[in-house]
């Protein structure tokens, strides 16, 4: 007598893509109605991706396009500062979903989160995120400040053409 034993379901994942923006010594916060990310009640803004919506192959144009609908800023660029897989549902169908955090910095906009999806958005200074914060959320703001773009040095006398050629000084 031989058992039947269903196949194994792969694990599939959604993609969650966030932002962590800073300005200056601050970080953009957010309180969503749907809580997307685990850890409480702030959150950073973003969105799952949809498995519909063809034509958005990179992530990056996603977010930047859901930051300035979502809470009126735009940002410079991104740089992937964290990850974790998170889980919901049931327990024997669980939706795993793998959320990718990019640190970037404000770069113009008046904060006006959209009311049908947060309750309030905030510029919160980073030392006030020490303590009580989600360990992805920790990671994240840690390596935000530790990658954080160097002042640039003055460019040497003479300068660079257009095309990054050396002019003469002369």
């Amino acid at each position: 007598m031989t058992t039947h034993t269903p196949p194994q379901r792969k694990p599939t994942y959604r993609l969650g893509v966030f932002a962590l923006v800073r300005q200056q010594d601050k970080v953009l916060l957010v309180r969503p109605h749907k809580l997307l990310l685990p850890g409480g009640p702030q959150s950073l803004p973003g969105d799952i991706m949809n498995d519909t919506e063809p034509g958005l192959a990179v992530v990056e144009t996603a977010l930047r396009r859901h930051l300035l609908s979502q809470v009126g800023i735009a940002v410079s660029d991104f740089r992937l500062v964290g990850s974790h897989i998170s889980r919901s549902g049931r327990p024997e169908h669980p939706t795993l979903r793998m959320n990718l955090i990019f640190g970037t910095e404000y770069c113009s906009g008046i904060l006006n989160p959209q009311p049908d999806l947060f309750k309030s958005a905030l510029w919160i200074p980073q030392a006030q995120l020490v303590e009580n914060v989600p360990e992805w959320l920790h990671s994240a703001l840690h390596e935000l400040f530790l990658t954080a773009s160097p002042a640039r040095e003055p460019a040497p006398e003479g300068g660079l053409s257009l095309f990054g050629r050396r002019r003469n000084a002369g």
